[in-house]
């Protein structure tokens, strides 16, 4: 009777200990192709939530014949933790007449805005009545919101009488790229 070798199953400490060195350099040649990845979609979703209030915002001051602003979460200066929707005169000192329409907070720790305007010196859009952003002075106001994460931009523009429209520099022919690629 001869007796045959018993046949070990599994993995060799060296061979577990390859591929995982293997693992490891697939992962790390990935990384840059999905973090770009997930930057782009990031910037794509702010841009489509900044889209849906301005759309919502021009849409309450015609239906409810009042005036709604955009502007900055309280105590920040930016666009770039969030924004609210503002129902009413709260930039006039009425701030019983004022109500918080809609509060946004994107929670991306990369994402900045930029807001160039007609108007400027102020990251506060306002929606009158008749459906048209305006400046304070009372002339129409058309605006470009540039939104970014990790070298990915978007842009978002208004026009005078409300049209929004979302665009890619670089990728759309006619989407300007802003001077820096980075939050001014």
């Amino acid at each position: 009777m001869t007796c045959a070798p018993r046949r070990q199953h599994g993995l060799a400490l060296v061979e577990l200990l390859t591929g995982l060195a293997i693992l490891a350099l697939l992962a790390s040649s990935a990384y840059p192709v999905f973090s770009g990845l997930l930057a782009r979609q990031q910037v794509s979703l702010a841009a489509d939530r900044l889209a849906a209030s301005l759309a919502l915002a021009r849409a309450t001051a015609l239906a409810r014949r009042v005036e709604v602003t955009l502007q900055p979460l309280p105590g920040e200066t930016t666009l770039d933790r969030g924004w609210q929707l503002v129902v009413g005169n709260a930039q006039r000192g009425d701030p019983e007449r004022s109500a918080v329409l809609s509060v946004v907070e994107p929670g991306m720790p990369c994402l900045w805005v930029t807001l160039r305007q007609t108007a400027r010196g102020t990251n506060v859009l306002k929606f009158l009545p008749v459906g048209y952003s305006r400046s304070e002075q009372g002339g129409f106001q058309a605006a470009t919101f540039t939104l970014g994460c990790r070298g990915e931009q978007r842009q978002v523009r208004l026009g005078a009488q409300g049209r929004i429209r979302l665009c890619t520099p670089g990728r759309d022919a006619d989407c300007d790229a802003t001077d820096s690629s980075g939050p001014p």
